[in-house]
């Protein structure tokens, strides 16, 4: 069950953790042979596109001007504010208790993404009270690996459900050696690859590294010639250290589905205004490969009806702010009839979905959107 949560991480943080800009080649890669994967998509890093890399470790103030508090989407702000690396800080600014009439807040990490999601805080840790959040707020350095599921404490979890007072973040290296290509990566094939640091140039401050141009960046350790390019941190993020699969190793799963399945988007909600399907999509992943997405939806039965679409955006930013200016109609107002409309995922890389009517009302306002990266069956 733990093995089956961990792969389930994978997918949600694939998916959902930090992305603000993404580029327009994303679908542009499964082609033959995984020697064809290397055309113009960060496949390792397209969660966590971003446009404006700071290489120095940075304090953060979780939630902005709105600090920690009750009703405020902290999951949406991770998403639009990262990405967050090794070394920073997260500061957790709220009021302490002012007497017995007043709502109080603390900061709890949980232990899995099952416990995220239900805000189910019996195997959680309480690492700040109801009263370090004052003043200069309680301040946690992101200094290991692995997902963070972080989420206040308070009102036997209410804070953290009906408050939204819950999010989670995957702090990235900054990262030695360049590889040229996905299929060099995933064999750690090093012989066409490019040293961009020694052996001596990570002490002190570290190395490193600006992302200056698009496409894909493909790192890993290159001593030892014995397949180690995947086998890193363990201490902390300043130790390139042998014996730790950061880039699969907390995801790893023993029963992974090798049959395409038919997902009805929504569950029994089916596609309708007003249903989370962003969540929906983050509690059953992952999906795959030749998997088929079925929408289905009431065609137009009159004037006062209110029909929905399909519509494919090209990248993140569209998705976020419902722009469907470049978006692609898939599916019209009379295709998710009867057994429905059906898309299978047959290419690479993200897919974001949404409704396309009423000017961008419908995938707002209601929420009829949401966005997937279907996965290969590697075995």
């Amino acid at each position: 069950m733990e093995m089956g949560l961990r792969y389930t991480q994978l997918f949600t943080l694939v998916i959902l953790i930090a992305s603000m800009f993404a580029v327009g080649t994303a679908n542009k890669n499964l082609t033959k042979d995984p020697e064809n994967w290397n055309i113009g998509f960060n496949y390792t890093n397209w969660p966590f596109g971003h446009h404006n890399f700071n290489q120095t470790s940075r304090r953060i103030i979780v939630g902005g001007s709105e600090n920690w508090r009750f009703g405020f989407n902290y999951t949406d702000w991770a998403l639009k504010n990262g990405p967050f690396y090794f070394n920073d800080t997260l500061v957790f600014k709220y009021d302490p208790p002012s007497g017995p009439d007043s709502h109080p807040h603390s900061v709890y990490l949980l232990p899995n993404l099952w416990s995220f999601l239900k805000c189910d805080l019996r195997r959680a840790k309480r690492v700040a009270t109801t009263t370090q959040g004052g003043g200069e707020g309680f301040e946690f350095r992101l200094k290991s690996w692995g997902p963070h599921y972080f989420a206040c404490g308070e009102s036997n979890g209410i804070h953290c459900n009906v408050g939204m007072m819950k999010f989670f973040v995957m702090p990235l290296l900054r990262c030695v050696y360049l590889l040229p290509n996905l299929w060099s990566f995933l064999k750690c094939d090093l012989r066409r690859a490019k040293r961009v640091a020694t052996t001596t140039q990570g002490g002190g401050e570290g190395f490193e590294f600006r992302l200056k141009n698009w496409g894909p960046h493909y790192f890993a350790c290159g001593e030892s010639n014995v397949g180690t390019a995947n086998k890193n941190l363990t201490k902390g993020p300043e130790n390139w250290n042998f014996g730790f699969n950061y880039t699969n190793g907390p995801f790893g799963h023993h029963n992974l589905t090798r049959t395409s399945r038919r997902i009805i988007v929504g569950g029994s909600e089916n596609w309708h205004f007003g249903f989370n399907y962003t969540d929906w999509a983050l509690k059953n992943g992952p999906f795959y490969f030749n998997d088929t997405l079925v929408f289905k939806y009431d065609p137009p039965s009159g004037p006062d009806s209110h029909p929905h679409s399909v519509y494919l955006l090209p990248d993140m930013w569209s998705f976020l702010k419902c722009d469907l200016r470049r978006a692609k109609r898939v599916a019209t107002t009379t295709q998710g009839g009867g057994e429905g409309f059906e898309f299978r995922l047959k290419s690479w890389g993200p897919h974001y979905f949404a409704c396309g009517e009423s000017n961008g009302i419908h995938c707002n306002v209601g929420m009829m959107k949401f966005f997937v990266l279907p996965l290969l069956r590697w075995y």
